[in-house]
């Protein structure tokens, strides 16, 4: 029997090794069903003969979590835990001595949580343990500019090493999250303003007791179009010494350029903030969606390659000194997606800038801009 045949996926690269396996259903109270992905990263200049079989390692994740040993009340970050040294504690696999570190995520389908929920743990063989949990909530409704909805996505960066008894609970986290949108007092504000408030709120909760178990707290809210009329979200990360990174990001969608006879192009904007940055410095998308549009619709140099009209608009949003991006920003990064048209393909071509200059990527030239 091939290896492939007894897992879903397996790709190799040097020398990391990962495959998935897909529906396995956990011996656990609800009896949940997870797909488990795993990620093996061999020690650097490891001989090729000491690659592990994987079928082998597939089979002994399968069996272990069909038939959990421990307490089928386990939260699953404790379930993944327990998996984890079970794998690099196995003599018969032989991981502990080949590994620089092992990965595993088992992603839950919703059952008791009744959300998107996946929990990941990382070891090393000398006793390194990293655990970060993410969750999704769909489709939330909050007053603020006349009733939005947002999809929420949480993750959670546990103190390295941590005790997993301090493991929290994520439907309060959850419920918490749903009651703070809902009962937002501010009914017209910015939804960058919102998610700093929101994690503030969470870490400050003695109830949900956050704050001294996570290493950071990262939330995103993606906000379906309304007030802002294309896709936008907005992502917050607090560490737990009280550091603050704020990235913003948006999309629009089929702006005619008239360029190579004319053509059509998708634009998503990151806008990195100064970490820390006050929250009134947080600019309006809407004047910079429409500038973006505006700047490309009305381009004047019709022979230019999209890698130069990317280039440009680039500079034109970041030395506007009405839009006002150059003293709050650490980065800003534009891609410009062009349609098949001159060029027959998919193509795409990023830039980022900082105030102190520019760098283009992804394109057919790379060129330094101060």
């Amino acid at each position: 029997m091939s290896q492939s045949s007894n897992f879903d996926s397996r790709t190799r690269t040097s020398n990391l090794v990962s495959f998935k396996l897909e529906d396995i259903r956990l011996q656990v109270e609800n009896n949940e069903v997870a797909d488990v992905t795993v990620n093996l990263d061999y020690i650097d200049g490891l001989n090729l003969s000491e690659l592990k079989n994987v079928v082998p390692i597939a089979n002994n994740i399968k069996d272990y979590l069909t038939n959990y040993p421990n307490n089928p009340n386990d939260l699953f970050e404790v379930i993944n835990r327990n998996l984890t040294e079970e794998l690099l504690t196995d003599d018969n696999l032989g991981l502990s001595e080949v590994l620089d570190s092992l990965s595993v995520n088992l992603d839950v389908s919703p059952k008791v949580i009744p959300f998107q929920f996946d929990t990941t743990n990382t070891r090393t063989p000398n006793g390194n343990i990293n655990d970060i949990i993410s969750f999704r909530l769909e489709d939330v409704t909050s007053p603020i500019d006349g009733g939005i909805v947002a999809d929420v996505t949480v993750n959670l960066d546990y103190v390295d090493g941590i005790d997993s008894s301090v493991f929290k609970d994520v439907i309060p986290i959850g419920n918490y999250i749903k009651d703070f949108l809902a009962n937002y007092p501010v009914e017209a504000g910015l939804y960058e303003v919102l998610n700093r408030d929101l994690t503030q709120g969470l870490l400050n909760d003695s109830n949900i007791g956050l704050s001294g178990v996570l290493d950071s707290l990262s939330v995103n809210l993606d906000v379906s179009p309304k007030i802002i009329p294309f896709q936008f979200d907005t992502t917050i990360t607090r560490t737990a010494n009280g550091d603050i990174n704020d990235i913003v990001s948006f999309q629009l969608e089929d702006i005619l350029l008239p360029i190579d006879g004319a053509s059509v192009a998708d634009v998503a904007v990151n806008l990195d903030y100064i970490d820390g940055i006050d929250p009134s410095a947080f600019k309006d998308v809407i004047p910079l969606g429409n500038f973006i549009e505006d700047y490309l619709t009305n381009y004047s140099h019709p022979n230019d390659s999209f890698e130069v009209v990317n280039n440009n608009l680039g500079n034109a949003l970041l030395t506007n000194s009405n839009l006002g991006l150059s003293e709050v920003l650490d980065s800003l990064t534009v891609t410009l997606g062009a349609s098949p048209g001159v060029i027959p393909f998919q193509f795409d071509n990023t830039v980022t800038l900082t105030p102190i200059g520019t760098t283009i990527f992804g394109g057919r030239e790379f060129t330094p801009v101060l």
